[in-house]
């Protein structure tokens, strides 16, 4: 390979996954050189590859990035006295100086590693490294409580569970912030995906971890198991303030209402979830739920027998046998799962849903095609929620 001269074979070839979106296209330049063994040969095909896109793609968000950094450290440079605690405080002022936006806050990241990097005997740099020192031990103390109370939910002891769910979150803080943007956190990549496909923000978005979300969904299902149902939903809202497309909250919301048998407050429930399930699993809960719905508010014991089925279709479960050994015999119905064509004809009658919402499949599709050449672990993880609620044969050749 003679990569001295020109790579337009390697170009021409790429040029064929381009899209025209000019960050989806720099990573596929990206993921090519990723892809290239190391040598002194790959060296130079990275080096050309590299000058090739910084020109074609000097659009790209991350080039405008580099391009704001350098610029801003060109500045910054001039007003440097070789005191390291001074200088680190001039990008430290330039930092905080700067408007709100995504594009400044990831100008302000990279300084701040840049800092870290350059003045690493700097009074900030390292009270900055012990506080994430501090950080790390204190995240695997975290990580100790959490183990410790899934210990007591598995042998049963809910209440102390409970207890010490309260204790963890009140030690757990979300980040300060003046609501001029939104915390958001997701504990799925595709919940990121959905946000940005339903959710109409105007403020900058700010992701965090999701550990705040995940403990109060824990709170909030455990409140739920022991009828602290006002507790139960406090907990749920917090969850859905950091993420609004939280099927498992949703869910969890809808079910609360069912155990307190307010039937059109778990509809209305389940309604809000259904344009937000994107898995099996997440759609076994969603009908068997509806199934109760739908007995005891539409008295329709056929569909709800039928939607029980329904739950089994997507993922065998034990709590929709028993519904329709329950149906059977309180009320007579058949429970044989009915054909796709009874089971479209009983739902459009009802006009209810048998499948998942449309616009997941399409979704999640465009996300795979968006991340495949950047990041093709989670472009499949994509392409395999649209297989896994279509069964398309044609979403397969996506994924290769």
């Amino acid at each position: 390979m003679d990569t001295s001269v020109n790579i337009d074979k390697i170009v021409e070839d790429l040029q064929k996954k381009y899209t025209g979106n000019v960050d989806h296209d720099l990573g596929v330049v990206q993921e090519y050189c990723r892809t290239l063994p190391p040598c002194e040969e790959s060296a130079k095909v990275v080096a050309a590859l590299g000058k090739y896109a910084s020109e074609k793609f000097a659009d790209a968000e991350a080039f405008k990035i580099a391009k704001l950094v350098d610029e801003a450290i060109k500045e910054l440079e001039k007003q440097f006295n070789g005191d390291p605690d001074h200088d680190v405080k001039v990008i430290q002022d330039y930092c905080q100086a700067l408007p709100k936006s995504d594009e400044n806050f990831k100008v302000a990241v990279t300084l701040g590693q840049y800092a870290a990097a350059k003045f690493p005997e700097a009074e900030e740099v390292k009270k900055s490294k012990a506080e994430f020192d501090k950080m790390n031990a204190d995240m695997a103390d975290i990580q100790k409580r959490i183990e410790n109370i899934q210990d007591m939910i598995k042998s049963e002891d809910i209440d102390h569970a409970i207890e010490e769910l309260r204790a963890l979150l009140n030690d757990v803080k979300l980040p300060e912030n003046d609501e001029s943007r939104r915390l958001v956190s997701f504990s799925h990549p595709f919940e990121e995906i959905l946000f940005s496909a339903t959710i109409k923000e105007t403020r900058p978005v700010m992701r965090i971890s999701n550990l705040v979300e995940m403990l109060n969904l824990q709170l909030g299902s455990l409140l739920g198991q022991t009828s602290q149902y006002d507790e139960a939903r406090e907990a749920l809202g917090r969850v859905l303030q950091l993420n609004p497309v939280s099927a498992p909250a949703n869910l969890e919301l809808a079910n609360l209402f069912i155990h307190e048998k307010k039937y059109q407050e778990a509809f209305d429930q389940l309604q809000k979830a259904y344009p937000l399930l994107f898995s099996r699993q997440l759609m076994t809960f969603f009908f068997y739920m509806l199934a109760q719905v739908v007995e005891n508010l539409d008295k329709n014991y056929p569909l709800a027998a039928a939607y029980a089925n329904l739950s089994l279709v997507y993922s065998d479960n034990p709590a929709g046998h028993a519904l329709l050994e329950r149906l059977a015999k309180d009320h007579g119905v058949d429970t044989i799962c009915p054909t796709p064509e009874e089971m479209q004809k009983l739902a459009e009658d009802a006009n209810l849903p048998i499948g998942p919402h449309r616009d997941i499949p399409e979704i999640a599709i465009q996300a795979g095609r968006q991340f495949k050449a950047s990041h093709p672990e989670i472009a499949k993880q994509f392409f395999e929620i649209a297989y896994e609620l279509t069964g398309r044969q044609s979403i397969l050749k996506e994924m290769k």
